[in-house]
């Protein structure tokens, strides 16, 4: 069967920064295979053309520039914040992240991002709001394990569902 829209999609890739040579950044191997919605709507959609139309047991190797897969490294989308926005009270005043690490901020939209400290002081944390991928070019290459047609509650609900129920 081949991959369109409404089926269920297992495969295993390595996933590159830049080229096939690029220092590897995922790997989803058939012990833990990658098994997803297709078209869902939380994977790039130009990772999504690049699979379009294969079949299970074929390979595939592709390019995708960082402008198609999370975009150019922003440098507006590093912020300061106030370290008080990050102490509930003075017992969680020792937890403030270190660079490094991250954490969850509100913007001023109420949704919730994720950012990494890249810089801290006694009064603010400086916070990269980029993807972690932004200003990567990716570079995928795999198999298709196997492609079977979506069931009815995995149409419904635009997701893969194991089969003891669990949902992803």
């Amino acid at each position: 069967m081949k991959i369109e829209d409404n089926t269920i999609v297992t495969m295993s890739y390595e996933l590159r920064e830049q080229d096939r040579k690029g220092p590897v950044l995922e790997v989803m191997d058939t012990a833990y295979p990658f098994i997803f919605f297709y078209e869902s709507e939380t994977l790039l959609i130009s990772f999504q053309e690049r699979i379009w139309g294969l079949n299970s047991g074929e390979l595939f190797e592709f390019n995708i520039p960082a402008e198609e897969a999370y975009g150019r490294h922003e440098p507006s989308n590093v912020v300061d914040i106030p370290i008080e926005r990050f102490i509930v009270d003075e017992e969680m005043a020792d937890s403030i992240r270190d660079v490094g690490q991250y954490v969850a901020v509100t913007g001023d939209d109420g949704k919730q991002h994720n950012g990494l400290v890249v810089a801290k002081n006694v009064t603010h944390l400086t916070v990269d709001l980029n993807h972690a991928m932004a200003g990567k070019d990716l570079h995928f290459s795999g198999r298709i394990l196997f492609v079977r047609a979506a069931k009815p509650d995995e149409i419904n609900q635009k997701r893969y569902i194991m089969s003891d129920g669990i949902r992803f």
